[in-house]
């Protein structure tokens, strides 16, 4: 009788131990397209990104990094609704995920929802964890900045250049704030710190240059009109500066 008992005992850790190893493979396999579609989201290529992330989903629909890479992928596509659906799932999944939280508020950003946007890229840069919180007080500074709010903005620039002193879009965006608020002086400062650490960059020339005009240094910026006309010629930043150019003769 104990023998006869210890047999659905043992097909059942059998049919277990088989489950386990078929769920394993599948995990593995997901993974294996989940690589590739990261490789693809690099190139960029987001079209085979997508389907490379739909194919690991299949496999292994729980993994919050794949959600992640699908909404990544969507929102290179631009499908904002696809990608929200999957950032959001990601953030589900593993709450504490500061760069889940800033991918999502970096979608926010681009569908004008500020709002959503402040309070993702807040969890993101108040996460201890988060490796890059330049990345994201910066993109707090532009949504309070396409609020109005400069002030707000120019607090968040300056946060975000206290992490990385470096990171010359936060540089930029501070001389937005501050050209914003007429502090003329100060944006160029903050313009040309951005060039120096991005070189020959037309839409940084470009902003640098127009604060230039406001400050009466109009030949500086007549080189700086001239070298984005040269460098973008068929571009609307180029195109632009040859008009400034004709106005300024």
């Amino acid at each position: 009788m104990k023998k006869i008992a210890y047999v659905p005992l043992f097909l059942a850790l059998l049919l277990s131990l088989t489950g386990c190893s078929a769920t394993a493979e599948k995990k593995n396999e997901a993974e294996v397209h989940y690589t590739l579609g990261v490789s693809y989201l690099r190139e960029p290529s987001p079209t085979s990104a997508l389907k490379a992330f739909l194919k690991a989903a299949e496999l292994d629909p729980e993994a919050p990094k794949i959600q992640n890479g699908l909404g990544q992928a969507y929102f290179m596509k631009k499908a904002y609704n696809q990608a929200e659906k999957h950032f959001l799932r990601a953030v589900e999944l593993v709450p504490d995920n500061p760069q889940y939280h800033n991918n999502l508020a970096a979608l926010y950003l681009d569908m004008n929802r500020f709002d959503d946007a402040i309070v993702h890229f807040r969890k993101a840069a108040d996460n201890l964890l988060f490796q890059q919180p330049a990345v994201a007080l910066t993109g707090l500074g532009i949504a309070q900045y396409k609020k109005s709010n400069y002030l707000e903005a120019v607090a968040a620039y300056k946060k975000a250049l206290e992490e990385n002193p470096r990171y010359f879009r936060a540089h930029f965006h501070l001389g937005e704030a501050y050209y914003a608020l007429d502090k003329i002086p100060l944006a160029i400062a903050e313009f040309r710190e951005a060039l120096r650490l991005v070189p020959d960059n037309p839409r940084i020339q470009y902003r640098l240059a127009l604060a230039l005009v406001k400050d009466k240094k109009v030949a500086e910026a007549k080189d700086l009109f001239r070298a984005i006309a040269a460098t973008v010629p068929d571009s609307e930043l180029g195109r632009n500066s040859l008009n400034y150019l004709e106005i300024l003769e």
